[in-house]
């Protein structure tokens, strides 16, 4: 008996190391947006950028918009990009990871607490090549709420922006 307490215990014990932590705070609907890239002059640099925006003209200054869905290599890309509109109502918190392989990001969820959003998501890093990428994530939060943005990157906190 005192060995099945034990590994319960243990288990027990276990469990609560490796649970992730749910950010705290109401879970917001979110949008996100595609169909942008970071220009050559963005003056960004690092592994990874992290961004909070308010304004379109400082978004068009790092920020550049991908030809229409039909053209070329855009053939059936359908992707919603970030508008001056999305400023009446938004800010845009930004991801930007670089390197030598296309990141794709999913499971992405935005948690509101007081002033503070926490940005979730999974990043997934592609195949190595000779190649360099910026790969961004743009999430749209509220405007009139949010002073402060924690991104929380594969269940580890990786940068805030203000």
């Amino acid at each position: 008996m005192r060995r099945l307490l034990a590994a319960l215990f243990a288990v027990a014990i276990c469990t609560a190391a490796f649970a992730e932590d749910k950010p705290k705070g109401e879970k917001l609907d979110l949008g996100t947006f595609g169909g942008q890239f970071e220009k050559n002059n963005s003056g960004l640099k690092g592994d990874s950028s992290f961004l909070l925006l308010s304004d379109h003209a400082a978004f068009e200054k790092v920020f550049g918009t991908v030809p229409p869905a039909g053209l070329g290599k855009n053939l059936g890309r359908k992707t919603v990009p970030v508008t001056k509109a999305t400023f009446d109502t938004s800010l845009v918190a930004v991801v930007i990871k670089r390197g030598d392989a296309v990141t794709t990001y999913s499971d992405i969820a935005a948690y509101l607490d007081g002033d503070t959003v926490t940005v979730t998501y999974t990043a997934d890093t592609g195949k190595p090549s000779t190649a360099k990428f910026a790969s961004p994530l743009f999430v749209a939060v509220p405007k009139d709420k949010v002073k402060k943005v924690v991104f929380v990157e594969n269940g580890k906190e990786v940068g805030t922006a203000k």
